[in-house]
């Protein structure tokens, strides 16, 4: 009994010494009845576990559509950036061959004035001497349309009615 005594005081000053009164057995029991009696309207039940990891799952669903849909999107906009930078340097290639243009132009204004003069008037001369070639052909030709016009012209007024009347007979009009 002494021994037991004498075992019980030194387990009781070891768990003094080192701050533990209980064990850790104890601990969890004491702690298991606390949270279960004051802290258990605040834990899941399993039903509400359960739609809560089904909530989980859709909102990661959604969360993968949406970064489809941004990835999509985020594409087609670097695609536009793309083609707008493209143009961009189409533009500037444009102007840079405009302003080089109009150097030139100005440029040699002056010196081409006279060389632009002759080439005028040596294409008026080539376009009139071809305008001339064969001028006598064409007028007898369109006098004969012209001729052969009249003609017909002057014998279907002439015979409009007895034609009528054959196409009226040929066809049971």
């Amino acid at each position: 009994m002494f021994m037991t005594l004498i075992t019980e005081l030194l387990r009781v000053a070891s768990q003094l010494l080192t701050s533990r009164l209980l064990t850790d057995e104890q601990i969890r029991s004491i702690s298991k009845n606390i949270v279960g009696r004051y802290f258990s309207d605040w834990l899941a039940t399993p039903k509400q576990e359960q739609e809560t990891a089904q909530k989980v799952d859709l909102a990661r669903a959604h969360i993968t559509e949406a970064s489809q849909i941004i990835s999509g999107i985020r594409a087609d906009l670097d695609t536009q950036a793309n083609q707008l930078n493209q143009l961009v340097l189409d533009i500037e290639a444009k102007k840079r061959d405009a302003a080089h243009y109009a150097a030139l132009a100005k440029i040699n204004q002056e010196a081409f004035s006279p060389f632009k003069a002759e080439m005028e008037r040596a294409i008026r001369e080539q376009l009139v001497m071809q305008a001339n070639k064969d001028k006598h052909l064409r007028q007898v030709v369109s006098f004969i349309f012209w001729l052969i016009t009249l003609i017909l012209g002057a014998a279907l007024g002439a015979y409009f009615p007895q034609i009528v009347a054959f196409f009226r007979a040929s066809l049971h009009i």
